[in-house]
């Protein structure tokens, strides 16, 4: 008999399955066990205990899945980093057994399981977790660097092949939390030469190189997993987010096409939602929305999060309005907010419903009443606040005048975002927060800042740091030479191809018609000859027109 001082969660719907669970972990061990039926139940009961380990079932009844509870707790930091994450379940489709695999659980157990196999998986998860405890105590602590070290310490040990896998895979997680997604790069495919078949791997490649820039790596990995049962559709979603972030909208929502309309998960349709809005298809964004709010409609977290998206959709067409236009989709906006979340709570469900009130009082006009709304609200509360209700925050207290308020938020905004290693959520809040900038007029400020970020980074032999400021420089205000002459610089020092969506060559020939300063016409003639120098560096495949035919 095993005996850890762990505490477990079990969550599971069915009342039988859960005891006979329960029984069979006492039987491994002696542990603090908690027994809930739902995820509103593990919700509350993590306000007041820190669990060691979450033992959750994907289907949870009229519920959200385990996943999306496990994706919420998280982003609510309910979850400790350090908790263990075990999924059950019976279903074994490829679209569940994905969406489980993509939250990187510690263990996943297909139902129906031997007392044998339940005992083995835990006994090897807690033997790993004894031998992680000193990262595991950092990472609770936000110091990831020290549980870094730590875990380089360990690998130079003699750790056995299964537990040295178990640290491999922490270390690549947090390469990427930590920025250093060169080095997670290197790591998962140092994995991937020695098996390929490592699926986790495959995934940590993907991300690695979708957030260090390197989209058309990722887009050669995706077409090779589009074979596979289990990995298609979440490779579509990636695929989307590339042609998103490249403002190929057109072709997003082709490749989100091959998804069946059920089978879209919540980040898949508001990918889908927003390749309509950029392509001018409010019809069309507003059916997908409705359809899956109402297809979701017994199950109400997920009818609720619907329903937000819904409304704030219809907030943005009201802010795009003339004002003697906007009054139905203001009505429609309100009553939505107003059908949502009303048993729920929690103080971040709260904050997003007072700030979309709020933000719709101030598109009528009425700023006292948006006043009142968030009268007892403070820049704290925007700050803990979900990215989409910070932005809703900058936006209602500009209207109110209040640029202080607004200002200190919005200098959070970046930072937030930065810290997203989900790719869904980081193209559809950068999205949201650049259309945000350019709308209150604020990106031709920050373009200028976060360029002297970029020089900074620059000067310090930082490139990687330097070029990503470099671009959103761009991004933000593409006019201004200056701007697209130190991303060139950037990609001609690293021999870069290309970042993202930008290709030097194109760069360069963009450059030839601007005008430049004499130093700058200086700089750009030195960058064209060392690119002339190193052709082959700067040489781009083709694959774009090829991805157009393979998804139609």
């Amino acid at each position: 008999m095993i005996k850890y001082k762990v505490k477990i969660a079990i969550v599971e719907d069915n009342a039988t399955a859960r005891l006979n669970l329960r029984s069979h972990l006492m039987s491994l061990g002696e542990f603090d066990i908690a027994s809930y039926s739902n995820g509103k139940e593990l919700r509350n009961g993590l306000r007041t205990i820190d669990f060691d380990l979450v033992v959750i079932d994907f289907h949870l009844g009229q519920s959200k899945n385990g996943v999306e509870w496990v994706q919420y707790l998280t982003e609510a930091k309910l979850l400790k980093p350090s908790t263990g994450i075990v999924f059950l379940t019976s279903d074994r489709l490829p679209q569940t057994i994905s969406q489980i695999l993509d939250v990187h659980p510690d263990i996943l157990i297909i139902k129906p399981y031997t007392i044998k196999t339940l005992h083995t998986s835990i006994a090897h998860y807690l033997t790993v977790r004894e031998k992680m405890k000193p990262a595991l105590e950092y990472l609770d602590n936000e110091q990831s660097t020290m549980a870094l070290k730590y875990i380089d310490n360990a690998l130079k040990g003699g750790l056995g092949k299964r537990i040295r896998a178990e640290f491999t895979k922490l270390k690549g997680r947090l390469l990427i939390s930590e920025q250093r997604y060169s080095e997670a790069v290197e790591l998962y495919r140092g994995i991937l030469e020695r098996s390929s078949n490592v699926l986790w791997a495959h995934w940590g490649l993907i991300k690695s190189e979708f957030l260090s820039g390197q989209w058309r790596h990722c887009q050669n990995m995706l077409d090779g997993l589009l074979g596979e049962q289990l990995t298609k559709d979440k490779a579509y979603e990636w695929m989307a987010c590339v042609e998103i972030g490249k403002e190929n909208y057109s072709l997003a929502e082709k490749i989100l096409d091959n998804i069946k309309e059920n089978d879209l998960t919540i980040p898949a349709t508001k990918l889908k939602v927003l390749a309509y809005k950029m392509q001018g298809r409010s019809d069309d964004a507003i059916r997908l929305l409705e359809k899956k709010r109402q297809s979701n409609f017994t199950v109400k977290e997920r009818f609720d999060e619907y329903t937000i998206e819904l409304a704030r959709y219809h907030l943005q067409l009201a802010e795009n309005s003339a004002t003697n236009d906007r009054a139905p989709k203001l009505h429609a906006a309100k009553c939505l907010i107003g059908n949502a979340n009303r048993s729920i709570l929690d103080t971040q469900t709260q904050h997003q419903r007072d700030f979309m009130l709020a933000l719709a009082s101030i598109l009528e006009g009425d700023q006292q009443k948006a006043e009142r709304i968030i009268l007892d609200k403070t820049v704290g509360d925007a700050k803990n606040a979900k990215l989409a209700t910070m932005v809703d925050a900058i936006k209602v207290w500009f209207g109110l005048g209040k640029e202080d308020k607004a200002r200190e938020i919005w200098n959070e905004v970046d930072k937030k975002l930065s810290a997203k290693d989900n790719q869904i959520d980081f193209i559809l809040a950068g999205s949201l927060i650049l259309e945000t900038e350019k709308s209150l007029g604020l990106s031709e400020e920050k373009a200028k800042r976060i360029n002297d970020e970029g020089m900074a980074f620059y000067l310090g032999n930082r490139l990687n740091d330097a070029i990503e400021l470099f671009y959103k420089a761009r991004q933000l205000n593409p006019d201004v030479p200056a701007f697209t002459l130190n991303l060139l610089q950037c990609l001609s020092d690293i021999k870069k191809a290309e970042y993202k969506d930008q290709k030097t060559i194109e760069l360069v020939e963009e450059l030839k018609d601007k005008s430049l300063s004499e130093s700058n016409k200086k700089r750009f003639t030195l960058i064209q000859k060392k690119i002339n120098d190193f052709p082959e560096a700067y040489r781009m495949p083709a694959y774009d027109e090829q991805l157009s035919e393979d998804v139609a």
